[in-house]
């Protein structure tokens, strides 16, 4: 049991580290440590995730339960477990634990039950990395099945920390993306069975594979990268408006996955991988820059190709407003023109990459 000091101090020590400009990755270490000392866990996994749809993306962890892990997505995103990611993320405030959510029954969660209690997890808790912007991913810590619960003062300082863990995640991907290093493959499609196994699939969709991240990892454990599970679920389960999600390629641009049930079959799934357009971009890296509701309706429109005379008349605003909301978005975005800012907002690295130097552009 941790005491109320040193809760305190890994509270400021994660702000801190938060505040720093390092990789995301390294800070996701150093704060694993941080809160491993406090809170007690064995094994953790950090996904990230994509803010509109709440679908978990690629991430890091330490954990024994690779192989297991379609299953486990499979049953989280099914609609019938306990202690859910996207349940967490909509949650006030954004914290759970099996523990708490099965009143200590933990079996009575099917993926704790299938796949966590065969390799000795024990209690798990789950924190959404949530700020005023969005969720960006979520922490997960598992004790061993030899241990107790996660106290409710655990769950407390998690609950506290949201925020704070949420900004380097939201930080990174603001930053820009490597410049592209290869021409994107079209369109590309997998089909699944009702039970997620790969049927088929087309040579574009094995190219649109290798780019996502950990691509390797996930094929030496036999499956499919991570993010195709929850989204094929979503699918299968009727909840096609959420089976989506935007995931940073390693190539210097943003695939979309989504998925639909394919008519005719016994319970297939179509999963398509594609190149994001800019307007799928936009929602996600306009709230990774910070930029408020007034500054996205600005930019939205400027990515649609507006000019300023019909800018004014959309938003009723004047030519000196549009001035000012224009200087603090290239200042959240680090851009110093119209053709920068709609490059850095859509997606488009490789555009962004090139982007002339020039004055800053307001008019």
């Amino acid at each position: 049991m941790s005491t109320t000091r040193q809760r305190d101090r890994c509270r400021e020590r994660l702000e801190q580290l938060s505040r720093s400009n390092d990789r995301v990755d390294t800070f996701q270490q150093q704060a694993v440590l941080e809160l491993r000392s406090v809170i007690g866990f064995d094994r953790w996994c950090w996904p990230l995730g994509d803010p509109e749809t709440l679908v978990p993306g690629v991430g890091i962890a330490d954990h024994d339960y690779g192989p297991g892990l379609p299953r486990a997505l499979e049953l989280e995103f099914g609609g019938r477990d306990f202690t859910t990611k996207d349940a967490i993320a909509r949650r006030s405030p954004p914290v759970g634990s099996l523990s708490t959510d099965t009143h200590g029954d933990l079996a009575r969660s099917a993926r704790w039950d299938e796949v966590l209690r065969p390799v000795g997890i024990g209690d798990t808790a789950i924190l959404a990395c949530r700020d005023v912007y969005g969720c960006w991913g979520w922490f997960e810590a598992h004790r061993d099945s030899s241990d107790g619960p996660i106290a409710d003062d655990d769950l407390t300082l998690l609950a506290d920390i949201a925020a704070t863990l949420a900004l380097p995640l939201r930080r990174d991907l603001a930053q820009s993306r490597e410049p592209r290093e290869v021409e994107a493959p079209p369109s590309g499609t997998l089909v699944l069975n009702r039970d997620l196994r790969l049927l088929s699939q087309t040579e574009p969709a094995r190219r649109w594979l290798e780019l996502l991240p950990a691509a390797q990892l996930f094929a030496s454990w036999g499956m499919l990268p991570a993010p195709l599970y929850p989204v094929a679920t979503l699918a299968r389960e009727g909840a096609g408006e959420r089976a989506r999600t935007l995931v940073p390629a390693t190539a210097g641009t943003w695939i979309r996955i989504e998925a639909a049930p394919l008519m005719g079959t016994d319970g297939d799934i179509a999963v398509t991988l594609r190149s994001a357009t800019p307007k799928e971009t936009l929602d996600v890296l306009s709230r990774a820059h910070g930029l408020t509701r007034r500054e996205r309706q600005l930019v939205t429109l400027l990515v649609g190709g507006l000019d300023t005379s019909a800018i004014i008349r959309r938003l009723s605003i004047s030519q000196y407003t549009i001035q000012d909301h224009l200087k603090s978005v290239f200042a959240k975005t680090g851009v110093r023109s119209r053709r920068e800012l709609v490059a850095a907002l859509s997606g488009d690295s490789l555009v962004a990459s090139h982007a002339p130097n020039g004055p800053v552009d307001g008019d």
